[in-house]
C-alpha cells in the first residue's frame, strides 16, 4: 500500500516570478483579432469626428467631440498593450493585490492548492485535461484556463509526483 503524497512550500509573487509566467505561459505573438479591435476603435472614432465636423445637425455638440477623441485614445492605449504586451502583463500583475503576497502551496493526491491573504484556488486533478511540463514549471490546463507552476519552489519528489499525475490522466 503507497502511502499518501504531500508536500507543502512558499514563495512570493514578485516580479521575477510574474516574469517566469509570462515567459512559459503566454504566447507573444499578437493575434490579428487584436489589431482588428484596435483598427475598428480608431475607425469608430474617426467617424464621430468627421459627422462632427461635418453636420450641422443638433447631434454635433461637444459631448461628440469627446467621445471621437475618446474612441481614438482608446485606439491608441489598445494599440500600445499589443506593442509593448510584456510590460504591459507584467505592470497590471504588480497593480494587483496579490503582487508582494506570500503564497502557500500545497500539493497532494487530491489536487493543487494556493493559498495566500488574496487567493485561495484549489486544482482538483480531476480537472486537469493535460499536463505540459515546460523548462521552469508545468502549464496545467483546465477546461476553460490555463494555469503556471512555476519548478522553483518544488523538490524532485513534487515534480515526478506532478509528471506521475500527467501519465494518469
Amino acid at each position: 500500500m503507497s502511502q499518501a503524497f504531500s508536500y507543502t512550500a512558499e514563495y512570493v509573487l514578485n516580479k521575477s516570478y510574474f516574469e517566469e509566467c509570462y515567459q512559459q505561459s503566454i504566447n507573444p505573438t499578437p493575434s490579428a483579432k487584436r489589431f482588428i479591435k484596435t483598427a475598428i476603435f480608431a475607425l469608430i472614432g474617426l467617424v464621430i469626428l468627421l459627422i462632427d465636423s461635418i453636420s450641422q445637425a443638433a447631434i454635433s455638440t461637444q459631448e461628440t467631440y469627446y467621445l471621437g477623441y475618446f474612441f481614438i485614445g482608446l485606439s491608441v492605449v489598445e494599440f500600445l498593450s499589443i506593442r509593448f504586451n510584456k510590460t504591459w502583463w507584467l505592470w497590471r500583475q504588480m497593480m494587483s493585490k496579490a503582487a508582494g503576497e506570500e503564497v502557500k502551496l500545497t500539493i497532494d493526491d487530491k489536487g493543487i492548492n494556493s493559498q495566500s491573504l488574496h487567493v485561495n484556488q484549489h486544482i482538483l486533478w480531476t480537472d486537469v485535461y493535460r499536463i505540459t511540463e515546460t523548462d521552469s514549471g508545468f502549464l496545467l490546463q483546465l477546461q476553460k484556463t490555463t494555469t503556471y507552476l512555476s519548478k522553483r519552489c518544488l523538490t524532485h519528489s513534487a515534480i515526478d509526483f506532478i509528471n506521475q499525475q500527467h501519465i494518469t490522466q
